[in-house]
C-alpha cells in the first residue's frame, strides 16, 4: 500500500469543511453544514440567505411572534407558501433563543422548519429534500443550528 499523496488531506479538509457566514442584512452569523456552501442573499425585505441543497435562511421583519403562531401565517408572513401538510410541531431552545419546530411533507419531498421570534423581527429557517435522504441531511443541519448567533 502506498502512503497517501501530502495534497489530499488538505484538500479534503477544505472541500469538507464550512465556514461562518455573517449577514449584515439577517443580522445575524451562521455556520451551515459541513460540505453546504453559501450561495447567494437577498436583501429584502425579507432578508433570504440561500445556501446549496435546499437550505434557506430568512429575517423578517415585525412584532415579535407568538411561539405558538401557527405555521399558515408564519409562512405567510414570511411571504413563502406552505411546505406541505404538518407532520410534527415542538417547541425547544437553541443558543439563540426559543424556537418552534416544525416538520412538513409534500409528495416526497420533506421540510423542516425552525422559527426563532425576536422583538422586531422572526428568523425562519427552512431545509428541504427528498424524503430518501431527508433524515441524514435534516440532523446535520439541526446541529449547524447551535452555531446560530444573532447580531442585533
Amino acid at each position: 500500500m502506498r502512503p497517501p499523496t501530502p495534497w489530499l488531506l488538505p484538500l479534503l479538509l477544505a472541500l469538507g469543511c464550512s465556514r461562518p457566514v455573517t449577514s449584515e442584512a439577517l443580522g445575524l452569523q451562521y455556520e451551515p453544514p459541513s460540505g453546504v456552501s453559501f450561495a447567494s442573499e437577498e436583501a429584502g425585505p425579507p432578508a433570504v440567505a440561500h445556501f446549496e441543497g435546499g437550505l434557506e435562511l430568512r429575517s423578517v421583519p415585525g412584532p415579535e411572534l407568538p411561539l405558538e403562531t401557527p405555521p399558515e401565517e408564519v409562512f405567510r408572513l414570511a411571504g413563502v407558501p406552505l411546505p406541505g401538510k404538518a407532520l410534527q410541531q415542538a417547541r425547544g431552545t437553541l443558543p439563540a433563543g426559543a424556537v418552534a419546530r416544525y416538520e412538513f411533507l409534500k409528495g416526497n419531498v420533506r421540510t423542516l422548519a425552525y422559527v426563532l421570534p425576536r422583538p422586531d423581527r422572526f428568523v425562519l429557517v427552512t431545509f428541504s429534500a427528498p424524503e430518501s435522504d431527508y433524515r441524514p441531511r435534516s440532523s446535520r443541519v439541526e446541529r449547524s443550528l447551535s452555531t446560530l448567533k444573532l447580531l442585533r
